[in-house]
């Protein structure tokens, strides 16, 4: 055998793939006819040769294989699920939903002499009769998702409110599961091949994709004794978790015996590496919906930046699994060349770009100087020049004011924003006039000729929309900077051209369909795109400034870190300029402009040259001032100097003051308060003794509720908390919803803020995420109409007509997906409600791209994001 001179990268086609390519069937015959499945599996090798033998896949003329298999449901199917087959897709068990008593009288089934396993053991025997072997083995599951197949996803209310129900449970999945373990091993030898072809197969790999919906602390209190008990009884182990595996990691490093770890996409893979240590083989996912939709280009982007990340490469890999009908050809050949030629095991491990920023002896990219200018006036950015303060004021985001000048024509406001930033020390004003109603392009038009007319400076052209860049580009006398262009293709085939024709510079910032990488190495990734791109079209990279996208540190503590380690990259890598919009670092924290201040310090020493910041904050400003000052640009300190001379004595605290509290409005506080920790029992309290303390039950829910379930959506997006915590927060609050609801009087209370017809498109049975979207819609006041799973288009029309529906829901967990979303909008779209009802996908395999494309008229990142969405479109604040 030729020893491995690259990284493993595996590829792996989902069943609908192989249905409508090649007709190749998954349904329930494939599970129950042996001689049926060795016929396909041999077909499986032979396509994937004549179609991808270039490239190393697929046998010309393989041999028999007595595989057995059952997917993922063997044990689910024991216990009573019912198990859909399809011809396109994997096996699927529907969830039993047991109610508490049923819970507690379960035992572990007779596993061996129950169906199916009476059917698989013949099987077994049958092909060892003919072929005189047998190989794999049969998909375990996981404790927990067993536990949700068996009782639903009332399993999360069980954690905290029924601990020992759930631990009955948990233990009789676990004695279940390690009864199935020891059969595959006793069988065949194998304990993975059922799960993944990434590892070694004698290891004990169990699935863990559920535990992505559950925080580090909720799997450390309920879970991890149970998948101890499994690893301690079968090992050595390896976990498979086919979503991002960053909340729980260091509860799998906790996990006995573990030898292999399989993450999902979006994972962090250094993370992965420190955490679980060298030993543990690693093998990172790349998203299904990236070989879908993405470009050569961003594929080959993807896998190089896991490589970087993966270190030591001898016992890391990289898998393309669950690739659906559509995925390009020359995406999967481009990820296998890629791994082949950039994942050489031979190769200087520490000059990974994930250890780059750590090496002094590396080369690295030569510095350019990038310019703008106004009819008059040039100003030059670059690593060796002072500062350049882009002014951030004429923005009407959260400034009412502004917003409502706009939309009412008037440029005043404008232009007196204009001369305070530059008197304040603005070089270059951006310029955004997004305010919904207005003709934006028009508007942008005005307020560049009214800039122009009251100063000199270049400005920054600021907008979502390329017919509004177009008409704001087409006035501006100079050489404007746009903001900007993004990794998103369609993003980068609109503007890219228009900078060009207008011989500008842009802003490139480091996201793309997937929404903004957490990883500095895939922000990373994306900036050398975009630079590529822009090259590709004509622009120099001296006109590309790169904005690494500061997140704020409140939502994610390693947040500053990762756009530190993004800006040093992209300094030595590419050389480029860049900025930041430094005031998202502070967000939802007090003090903030002293938190801006600092890390606009620490910014500017990794490769920060024109920050976007208010320049009329005087502790802003003379952080800049300080900056240069220390960085030897400020010639005898003179800039300092003059500007602080100015600023004395004028430097009193604009920090708004805040208003104490009554004793009262604290005693309420507890209701929010226990609203937002999901303490059912306590809220309901709280709310009881308001209400006998004479307090305005519509009060109650506008002030308390209301805001404390729109705190749990903020943190569930920003996963400080998981599913489990969401759902306890929702349940809590409509315990005191319907303490409080009976005493208001309405005047239409069956309706509610509207009707939201709900449901999972056809050939997609998945619905934890659809669930809790109704749950939330519920307690925030909608009717919903849940269709289920596996809801055919018509079926959403006909729901949404008959009851008067505002809105409809569509989810999708998978790729496969993709016809039905976009079947069921054009239904939709093109029937009697095409003006009266409003159309909303979510899901894992949406992007919004994908959404607008279809029609759709709003993208949800997730049940939160939907119900924020939802309520913006129907006009309810």
């Amino acid at each position: 055998m030729t020893e491995k001179q690259h990284i493993t990268l595996g590829v792996g086609f989902y069943p609908d793939w192989f249905y409508k390519n090649y007709g190749i069937s998954f349904g329930k015959e494939y599970y129950f006819d042996p001689e049926a499945r060795v016929e396909a599996r041999m077909n499986i090798e032979k396509c994937l040769h004549e179609r991808f033998g270039d490239v190393g896949l697929g046998n010309p003329d393989p041999e028999p294989k007595p595989l057995i298999t059952f997917g993922m449901v063997m044990l689910p199917s024991i216990f009573g699920c019912e198990i859909i087959y399809k011809d396109d897709a994997l096996p699927w068990a529907m969830p039993l939903n047991l109610s508490d008593d049923d819970i507690m009288k379960l035992e572990m089934p007779d596993i061996f002499n129950s169906y199916p396993m009476t059917e698989m053991i013949r099987q077994i025997e049958y092909l060892k009769g003919k072929y005189g072997k047998v190989m794999g083995d049969i998909n375990t599951t996981g404790v927990q998702n067993l536990a949700l197949k068996i009782r639903g996803d009332r399993l999360y209310f069980d954690f905290y409110e029924k601990p020992e129900l759930c631990r009955h449970l948990m233990q009789v999945c676990t004695d279940s599961i390690i009864q199935l373990f020891r059969f595959n091993h006793e069988t065949t030898g194998t304990g993975a091949v059922d799960v993944t072809p990434m590892c070694d197969p004698k290891l004990y790999v169990f699935p863990n994709c559920t535990a992505e919906q559950i925080s580090l602390k909720a799997y450390e209190s309920h879970v991890l004794e149970y998948d101890n008990q499994v690893a301690d009884a079968c090992h050595p182990v390896g976990i498979h978790h086919c979503g991002s595996v960053d909340e729980v990691l260091e509860g799998y490093a906790k996990v006995h015996h573990l030898e292999f770890i399989e993450i999902g996409f979006g994972s962090d893979v250094k993370r992965t590496r420190e955490i679980c240590g060298p030993d543990v083989a690693v093998n990172a996912r790349i998203s299904p919906v990236l070989m879908k939709n993405g470009t050569p280009e961003e594929v080959a982007a993807e896998v190089r930046s896991l490589i970087d990340a993966g270190a030591p490469l001898h016992n890391f890999s990289i898998d393309t699994v669950g690739l659906t009908y559509g995925t390009p050809d020359e995406n999967v050949r481009t990820a296998l060349k890629t791994a082949a030629e950039y994942g050489r095991l031979d190769k200087d491990v520490s000059m990974t770009a994930g250890n780059r920023i750590f090496q002094d002896s590396r080369k690295v990219a030569e510095p350019v100087q990038s310019s703008v200018s106004s009819a008059t006036k040039t100003v030059v950015m670059g690593p060796s020049r002072p500062l350049v303060i882009i002014g951030e004021r004429i923005n009407p985001t959260g400034r009412k004011r502004l917003a409502a000048a706009l939309e009412e024509g008037n440029l005043d406001l404008v232009r007196s924003e204009a001369i305070s930033q530059v008197e304040a020390g603005a070089h270059i004003l951006d310029v955004n006039v997004g305010v919904s109603g207005i003709d934006e392009p028009e508007m942008l038009k005005k307020a560049i000729l009214a800039i122009q007319g009251v100063t000199d400076v270049p400005l920054c052209i600021d907008s979502a929309l390329p017919q509004a860049l177009e008409a704001g580009l087409s006035v501006y006398k100079g050489k404007a900077l746009v903001n900007s262009v993004n990794g998103e293709t369609h993003k980068l085939d609109q503007i890219l051209p228009l900078v060009k024709a207008h011989n500008a510079a842009v802003i490139g910032l480091t996201m793309d369909d997937n929404g903004i990488p957490k990883q500095a190495e895939k922000r990373f990734e994306i900036a050398r795109l975009i630079v590529d791109r822009a090259r590709q079209a004509g622009i120099p990279k001296e006109d590309v400034i790169i904005d690494p996208l500061a997140m704020a540190v409140s939502a994610d503590d390693q947040a500053g870190l990762e756009t530190i380690k993004a800006l040093r990259l992209i300094r030595d890598e590419l050389g480029v300029n860049q900025t930041l919009g430094l005031s998202n670092i502070s967000f939802g924290l007090p003090e903030r402009s002293s938190i801006n201040s600092v890390f606009l310090s620490m910014a500017v020493l990794n490769g920060l040259t024109c920050p976007i910041a208010d320049p009329t904050i005087w502790e802003m400003r003379r952080a800049i001032l300080l900056v240069d000052l220390l960085l030897g640009k400020d010639d005898f300190c003179m800039n300092y100097l003059s500007t602080s001379t100015k600023e004395l004595g004028n430097g009193e605290s604009n920090e708004t003051a805040v208003k104490e509290e009554t004793q009262d409005d604290a005693d309420l506080e507890r209701i929010k308060e226990a609203v937002i920790s999901g303490k059912r029992k306590s809220a309901v309290e709280y709310t009881k003794t308001a209400l006998d303390h004479g307090a305005d039950p519509q009060d109650i829910i506008n002030r308390y509720l209301i805001p404390g379930l729109n705190i749990v959506g903020e943190k569930f997006e920003k996963k400080k908390i998981f599913v489990p915590e969401m759902m306890m927060a929702a349940k809590s609050m409509q315990a005191c919803v319907d303490l409080v609801k009976p005493l208001i009087a309405r005047e239409d209370d069956a309706g509610g803020l509207g009707t939201v017809v709900l449901g999972t498109v056809f050939g997609d049975l998945h619905d934890i995420g659809k669930n809790l979207t109704k749950l939330l819609l519920e307690t925030s006041g909608f009717r919903v109409i849940d269709l289920g799973e596996n809801v055919p288009a018509q079926k959403f029309v006909d729901a949404a007509r008959e009851n008067n529906a505002h809105i409809v829901g569509l989810s999708s967990l998978l790729t496969t997906g993709d016809p039905h979303v976009e079947e069921t909008i054009s239904a939709i779209k093109n029937s009697d409600l095409a003006e009266k009802v409003k159309v909303i996908c979510g899901g894992a395999a949406m992007t919004l791209k994908f959404v607008e494309a279809c029609g759709a008229d709003a993208h949800a990142r997730d049940a939160a994001d939907g119900v924020k969405k939802i309520k913006n479109m129907i006009g309810v604040k």
